[in-house]
């Protein structure tokens, strides 16, 4: 039976598990699993991480982690609304770091990111940003948000980088972590 009349169906196109894993050789983006959940919770102890990713919880354990695997992220992943992705060394499968879209519309997606302190300086995130223009695409989704905070210049030319355009001036905005930034937004088109 088909969608009653004309109704979107936004569970097909936002299979995120149907594009995953993708990797470019170096960096691999892949679904999160219980093995991950140390080094993502040791990732978010990070000042930097602390600082710009904006994380819902002040602090993760692993058992938090691996709560979150098997429920929200998990619930998430399933429902099409979110994607909570491990980024990995392409040839040891080792964490690297976070990506993560959300806020999940008919056209495009917020993503957000973090590297972990001791894989910084290796272009992780780019690479990162490049596979996650690649999953979009395969999802059919049009464009690609994302925000960083003003004082996040490292960020800013990651962005810039990977093909993302800045929209605007920086304003006040809630960010997920649900404290009001100074954020800077950024668009890449598909």
């Amino acid at each position: 039976m088909g969608n009653p009349k004309g109704a979107l169906d936004l569970s097909a196109d936002r299979d995120f598990l149907s594009v995953l894993p993708i990797s470019d050789g170096l960096v691999t983006i892949r679904a999160m699993s219980d093995a991950d959940a140390e080094a993502y919770a040791a990732g978010t102890n990070d000042a930097l991480v602390k600082h710009f990713a904006h994380l819902p919880l002040e602090e993760y354990t692993p058992q938090i982690v691996r709560d979150m695997i098997q429920g929200a992220i998990a619930d998430g992943l399933r429902d099409g609304t979110l994607a909570v992705l491990t980024i990995s060394d392409a040839g040891s499968d080792s964490f690297l770091g976070s990506l993560v879209f959300f806020d999940v519309k008919p056209d495009d997606a917020e993503i957000g990111y973090w590297v972990g302190p001791e894989h910084r300086g290796r272009r992780v995130s780019g690479h990162a940003l490049t596979l996650a223009k690649d999953m979009a695409r395969k999802l059919r989704l049009k464009n690609l948000r994302a925000r960083t905070v003003q004082e996040n210049p490292a960020s800013e030319r990651v962005l810039l980088r990977a093909g993302f355009k800045q929209v605007g001036e920086a304003r006040p905005e809630i960010v997920p972590s649900g404290k009001t930034e100074m954020s800077v937004n950024y668009l890449a088109e598909l």
